[in-house]
């Protein structure tokens, strides 16, 4: 006679997220979670989400598609270019960009991008929703969410010439981080200077020597827990860790110090150490790997190169002698999208698919262009007090 079969009277936690974690669809897990509350209970682990997003980068987070920023316009100076058609079943999410959104940011103090002179505010990053922006009269700080018309005001950095800003936003955490970097009057050095949003304080926490600033127009990339600003010249860049909370100066390969990139998680546990790169050459995406060497430097290789896009931009739009001699430019990388700009014309190209996209956009060029993805999970998975 056969044994009887083991019968599992209930999963623990441990395993339960051992099966979410597999799960290919963002819906499917918060069907899941939403089945009973000891499914609930393991899913909202923020340790889990952080893996579930590691492992799905393309599914988390959603996509909306990217923001226009136009500083020196006084109607007008931000727009939302969605990926997908309003009609779309696939833009479900980007729903979320209309309704009671106030993409003119009008709840902040003195009207928001529209105020003038004293009360204007100046836009300095965009992450997981969010936009950090400077009153350039109090010089006080603010992180806005024109979705939910929410925004938290920032003291001003303390005294010091700040050379760039760069918000810090896991997707689907609770809690947001600014890192102002300075330069030191007495020792020239650069200086990090930290802000959580759980604390509202500047402290003066990493320095590194370096003569040179910021490259003009250089804004933060963020990957593996860390914001990245290329350096003037284009040879380096200088980082800032969230888990170490040091500064410290990366060399770039020499085929990326001519070519713009944007880093980018891979979502593959394995490289969780690795830093990735992103540009376009020769009108192919190329993914450039970066691993610290015994010598405390970076050791680079290029792990993945695509199709070439050359003709098809040209047939997109009307061929000029410009189109074949000028590269595309990186936007930025976000949920599997690349987004780029060559002069007046924006494009997207989804990594997995290789489908290239043109995005209808106006005046382009003189824009700042973000990715604008919206947080997940739901705050049914990650309410107050429970950050991912």
């Amino acid at each position: 006679m056969a044994p009887a079969a083991a019968v599992i009277f209930a999963l623990g936690d441990d395993l339960l997220r051992e099966v979410f974690v597999r799960l290919p669809d963002p819906a499917d897990l918060l069907r899941a979670a939403a089945a009973c509350k000891p499914f609930l209970r393991a899913a909202r682990s923020p340790p889990f989400l952080r893996r579930y997003r590691r492992r799905h980068p393309s599914s988390c987070p959603h996509l909306l598609g990217c923001v226009l920023f136009f500083p020196n316009r006084r109607e007008g100076n931000l727009q939302l270019i969605p990926l997908n058609s309003p009609s779309s079943s696939s833009s479900s999410s980007a729903a979320a960009g209309g309704g009671s959104s106030d993409f003119d940011l009008s709840f902040l103090p003195g009207g928001g991008l529209l105020g003038q002179g004293a009360d204007a505010w100046k836009h300095l990053d965009c992450r997981n929703g969010w936009f950090l922006l400077k009153n350039m009269g109090s010089q006080e700080l603010a992180v806005a969410d024109p979705v939910s018309r929410w925004y938290v005001s920032l003291p001003p950095a303390p005294a010091g010439r700040a050379v760039g800003y760069g918000l810090f936003a896991d997707h689907g955490d609770s809690e947001f981080r600014v890192i102002c970097v300075s330069r030191d009057a007495a020792s020239g050095a650069l200086r990090a200077l930290f802000l959580s949003s759980s604390e509202l304080s500047w402290a003066d926490v990493a320095s590194v020597a370096s003569e040179r600033d910021l490259a003009a127009g250089s804004r933060a990339m963020q990957a593996n827990r860390s914001l990245y600003w290329r350096l003037k010249g284009g040879e380096r860049m200088v980082a800032f860790s969230m888990t170490s909370m040091e500064l410290s100066l990366l060399d770039l390969p020499p085929d990326l110090q001519k070519l713009s990139f944007d880093a980018f998680d891979r979502g593959k546990e394995e490289d969780a150490n690795v830093l990735h790169l992103l540009t376009m050459s020769g009108f192919r995406i190329e993914v450039w790997a970066g691993t610290a060497d015994a010598d405390g430097g970076m050791a680079w290789r290029r792990v993945d190169k695509s199709v070439r896009f050359h003709k098809v931009l040209t047939e997109t739009i009307k061929p000029t002698v410009h189109s074949y001699q000028h590269e595309l430019d990186v936007i930025g990388v976000a949920a599997g999208v690349v987004f780029l700009r060559q002069w007046n014309h924006l494009f997207s190209i989804d990594i997995e698919t290789m489908k290239f996209k043109m995005l209808p956009s106006k005046d382009c060029e003189v824009a700042l262009i973000y990715p604008y993805t919206i947080a997940w999970p739901p705050s049914f998975l990650n309410p107050a007090g429970q950050g991912a």
